[in-house]
């Protein structure tokens, strides 16, 4: 969808830990669907903390979309993708190179996710998230600048709708994954839609939602 009568905004998508891009290709083609030109990236969730992760993705978006950048870029991440993505948007090279950025987040552990917190002393999580494990925890997490004001940002956010949530070993509403409550950012507050952690990057209301409010200068 282009926002000035010309050629459609790129919008990037980031998976979460432990996946990969080809997970996102039916989000890209819904998108797709929607107006936009959509590419799914992948990072090394294992092996890199968010900082390496935002170097490689800024390489990749440049030579997706040429050395001048665009007018303006989409971000839609899944879980650590907004990590990710807060990460590369704190380069100052990237949004030189982009200067005004809309972004939607999928469940996003921006407080630092609960679940990693109670597993850090549990060897098999370290064993098989590697540098995520780390990464995910909300000590790192606090030290990550919030979205800069360029970026007009969506949260939206799993969940029961109640005071359970899914996982017994969350505190509160969750997702199964993230707690409702870890969420949030400063200044921008989490829309809820429900559901399940895993499939919220593939629903066609999630995804209406996104779109909308990647194509339109809606407040974040």
């Amino acid at each position: 969808m282009s926002r000035s009568g010309g050629a459609p905004m790129p919008v990037a998508l980031l998976h979460g830990a432990m996946r990969g891009p080809k997970g996102m290709l039916p989000t890209a083609r819904a998108l797709e669907g929607a107006g936009f030109r959509a590419r799914a990236f992948g990072y090394a969730t294992r092996r890199r903390d968010l900082a390496g992760h935002a170097e490689s993705l800024e390489a990749e978006l440049r030579a997706w979309l040429g050395s001048e950048g665009p007018e303006a870029i989409g971000l839609l991440t899944h879980s650590m993708g907004g990590l990710v993505a807060r990460a590369l948007l704190d380069r100052p090279s990237f949004r030189a190179w982009a200067p005004r950025q809309r972004m939607v987040m999928l469940a996003p552990p921006n407080q630092g996710s609960s679940l990693a917190q109670q597993l850090h002393d549990f060897p098999p999580f370290h064993w098989v998230y590697g540098r995520a494990a780390a990464e995910l925890q909300p000590g790192p997490i606090a030290r990550l600048a919030p979205p800069p004001d360029s970026c007009a940002t969506l949260i939206l956010v799993g969940g029961r709708g109640d005071s359970r949530g899914y996982n017994p070993l969350i505190a509160g509403d969750d997702d199964g994954v993230v707690a409702t409550a870890d969420t949030p950012l400063p200044g921008v507050s989490s829309e809820f839609v429900g559901g399940l952690h895993s499939t919220l990057q593939w629903r066609k209301d999630v995804l209406d939602r996104a779109a909308r409010f990647l194509g339109t200068s809606e407040a974040g």
